[in-house]
């Protein structure tokens, strides 16, 4: 902490805010990287897992929102040398990620094939839509806890940590995610596994 009280202003902001951004960045790529490879399993995989998009990116803009609320509280009572209010921050930060997740995972359960059917009627779409979100949400812990990790890193000072962890993940999603499949078939479900996996470190 002390190193981040002496520290030029305009140096602070970039070393903190740029890998945060790009571990972002990161984050909403996973979807993409899904829809290249399911392009070349079938139309109706490529699209499913379109429709899918809006509910992964709203997972992850929640997953920011609790974060940087959380981030802010957290670095102000580092600063002010309150370690026990911090740590008590800390237990709300997952206790917000946890709620957060088990919303998802009803979603993902008892609402993914209500969202499908309001863009198709295609029923080979929303089957393929509605097994590609129960594995995304019913995972999406990855994600709220992920996220709150990189957020006490960023308040302890060390953002770095956020952007290796998503270019893990980033990495394992483009190598599994034609094993998975193409090698196993499994199509848009595979996607979505190599997806909660590379979410998963």
């Amino acid at each position: 902490m002390h190193k981040l009280e002496s520290m030029d202003i305009r140096h602070l902001v970039v070393s903190m805010s740029v890998p945060i951004a790009l571990s972002m960045l990161l984050s909403a790529l996973y979807n993409i990287i899904d829809s290249m490879f399911v392009a070349g399993y079938s139309q109706q995989a490529l699209l499913s897992v379109s429709l899918c998009y809006p509910i992964q990116t709203l997972m992850i803009a929640i997953a920011c929102g609790i974060g940087v609320g959380f981030n802010t509280v957290l670095a102000r009572y580092l600063g002010e040398q309150k370690p026990e209010m911090a740590s008590q921050s800390v237990l709300n930060g997952m206790l917000l990620a946890l709620i957060s997740w088990l919303l998802f995972l009803a979603f993902g359960f008892l609402g993914s094939r209500w969202f499908l059917g309001l863009f198709t009627r295609e029923a080979e779409v929303i089957a393929q839509g509605d097994a590609y979100l129960k594995i995304c949400c019913g995972f999406s812990f990855a994600i709220f806890f992920q996220i709150t990790f990189e957020r006490i890193m960023q308040a302890t000072g060390r953002p770095m940590y956020n952007l290796a962890i998503q270019g893990t993940g980033a990495l394992i999603n483009i190598i599994l995610d034609p094993v998975f499949i193409f090698t196993f078939n499994l199509g848009v479900a595979g996607a979505a596994i190599a997806t909660v996996i590379g979410q998963g470190p």
